[in-house]
């Protein structure tokens, strides 16, 4: 087992976000920044929304080959961000261009799929058109397969959205190697991908770092640290089931490393801390119900100097009231980390020189 490591600054949480590439107007972006992971930002999704973001990239997505029975007919997109109604209003504006028929583009929200007829029968060359190694197809949900012998075509698969991302902007360069997303619903088919940039645009000294896919709750020590003022979370899984991407909390920062773990025995267990008041003559007056939450005694001892110092800082940056994340083996983060408060500021107790112990009462938030 590795040494333990806490994080105690939340740099996301701090920070602010400055863009979303969607969201519904119940679930903003702000969410990922509260400590409770049962807030979350949610993709734009819905009827009459569009559902979430499709990026129209040049050569890379901006081509539609049809064919009405005479050759190739190539429909150049405007590259640019789109929702999937104005995207369909797109398509129809191009394919008019290029074609002499008259079409007809729908997107259906509810089902995520796109809709394109025409006057009369025309074809969709996915697979040997000029432009087939681009991904024009798969962004609409279609196969990569030619289409032919019909006036109207709709999509094999569902796609509300081609991409979703948050920028947060740090307020200066920080250093960060631990990267939590909490409460999200993305699916092992996603792509996940944290962005750092010097700038806002994200075109300066841009990084990148892929992580590890893990349900519900996913926590990742970066192979090397970070250091960077605008972040990036960027998000593809276009086949979500829920139709609509979502995260709870996100947390970017800075593990600092103790010098060992905490000993054995310790305790654990769910207590519930429902409040009962009583009337002046012992009759029950209220019940303040509150859910049963996993609490964990843990003792640290012979910390270093170096690792109670980590400690003092944690105790003045979140006290009892401010989330933290305590990840006891950071060779094993996903199966080891926690999003805990501190029940209790017990302070570092020094037996001798470079020698503390610490009693650690949290309560684990998920």
């Amino acid at each position: 087992m590795a040494n333990p490591l806490i994080l105690y600054r939340n740099l996301w949480r701090d920070g602010t976000i400055i863009a979303a590439s969607s969201e519904a107007a119940q679930f903003p972006a702000e969410y990922t920044q509260d400590d409770s992971p049962q807030l979350f930002w949610r993709s734009r999704n819905g009827t009459g929304t569009g559902n979430g973001l499709f990026v129209v990239t040049v050569d890379v997505n901006d081509h539609i080959d049809l064919a009405e029975g005479a050759g190739e007919l190539p429909a150049t997109l405007t590259p640019g961000n789109y929702n999937g109604l104005t995207l369909a209003a797109e398509i129809k504006t191009q394919l008019d261009v290029a074609g002499a028929l008259t079409y007809t583009v729908t997107y259906d929200e509810t089902i995520g799929k796109f809709t394109i007829a025409a006057s009369g029968n025309f074809e969709l060359l996915w697979h040997s058109g000029t432009h087939n190694t681009e991904g024009q197809g798969v962004l609409l949900g279609f196969a990569h397969t030619d289409l032919s012998g019909a006036a109207t075509y709709t999509s094999d698969t569902a796609v509300f959205h081609s991409e979703e991302r948050i920028d947060c902007d740090l307020g200066a360069a920080h250093e960060y190697n631990f990267i939590a997303l909490l409460n999200h619903n993305l699916t092992s088919a996603a792509t996940i991908i944290i962005y750092g940039a010097d700038d806002a645009a994200f075109t300066d000294g841009v990084v990148h770092d892929h992580l590890t896919f893990n349900g519900n709750n996913l926590y990742e020590i970066l192979a090397a640290a970070q250091t960077k003022r605008y972040v990036r979370i960027s998000l593809l899984n276009v086949a979500n089931p829920s139709a609509y991407l979502q995260i709870g909390t996100i947390v970017v920062g800075k593990g600092n490393a103790l010098n060992r773990g905490p000993s054995v025995p310790y305790q654990r267990g769910p207590l519930n801390e429902t409040e009962i008041e009583f009337s002046p003559s012992a009759n029950l007056f209220t019940v303040q119900e509150r859910p049963s939450l996993d609490n964990k005694l843990l003792l640290f001892t012979g910390l270093d100097g170096a690792s109670e110092l980590i400690v003092e800082a944690l105790l003045e940056a979140c006290g009892s009231h401010v989330a933290w994340v305590l990840c006891l083996d950071s060779a094993a983060p996903n199966t080891n980390s926690y999003w805990v408060h501190l029940k209790s500021q017990e302070l570092p107790k020094c037996q001798h020189v470079n020698y503390w112990n610490w009693p650690a009462e949290i309560e684990v938030i998920i």
